[in-house]
């Protein structure tokens, strides 16, 4: 059976060197049938373009920058990250293929914060400073346990296909961000949340494989029965593609 080619933009930042992660994605992809390729962080969205043409699908992984407020028209937080404007070039011009060209999509979690900014929406810029009585979304605020990462419950509308895929409502999730979904973009509508609140999923509205989730099913998904079952739901979507 022919696999289907999955893009995957690249992290890479100079002084972070933060493409070693990038394995986990590739290691996942490929387990569920799929095979990775990974496309450069550019500033030039024809080359991008002309990556994105040669998929069947596309994944937005994490990364260890933020996207510029500017671009949902709000002024940057003092807790904001570091910005990586290429990033934000790279990623919105494969959502822009993926929505044109119908492709599944899979979002994780700054991958779930560019979906939802792409499609109108806006972003909690940090999570401590701003929602009330937080649970830990990162390892550096999982003050008891400081060398594990952050663990928390999700609950998961009864309705959507996370749920479907879970067989539950509520699993636990690992989790590494700072920021989070606050005003829900366009076709688009919140699927789970923390026990704070904050928005854990994203689901396109109008059934189309379009999924974006706040944590992080790429690592430890061997042991994981949700992230096996998304990674193959995915690779799923995207054989149909051909």
């Amino acid at each position: 059976m022919k696999k289907p080619w999955i893009g995957i933009p690249t992290r890479y930042h100079e002084k972070s060197g933060y493409i070693g992660q990038i394995r986990h994605y590739l290691d996942a992809i490929l387990w569920a049938g799929g095979l990775p390729l990974m496309i450069p962080t550019l500033s030039d969205p024809e080359i991008v373009r002309a990556y994105a043409e040669r998929v069947a699908g596309v994944l937005l992984p994490g990364s260890p920058t933020d996207i510029d407020p500017k671009v949902y028209g709000v002024e940057p937080h003092p807790r904001l990250g570091r910005l990586y404007p290429e990033r934000e070039t790279t990623d919105f011009t494969l959502l822009q293929h993926a929505e044109e060209a119908e492709k599944p999509l899979l979002g994780i979690c700054f991958g779930v914060q560019s979906l939802n900014v792409y499609r109108g929406g806006s972003l909690v810029q940090d999570i401590p400073s701003v929602i009330d009585n937080p649970v830990a979304h990162d390892t550096d605020d999982a003050a008891d346990q400081p060398a594990d990462p952050a663990r928390h419950h999700i609950r998961i509308s009864e309705d959507s296909l996370i749920a479907k895929l879970a067989g539950k409502t509520q699993v636990e999730v690992n989790s590494y961000h700072h920021q989070s979904v606050q005003n829900t973009g366009r076709d688009l509508r919140p699927v789970a949340y923390a026990p704070d609140g904050v928005v854990e999923a994203v689901e396109d509205t109008r059934g189309r494989f379009i999924v974006g989730v706040q944590w992080h099913p790429e690592r430890g998904f061997q042991n994981d029965p949700l992230s096996q079952a998304l990674f193959k739901s995915f690779i799923e979507a995207a054989m149909l593609y051909f």
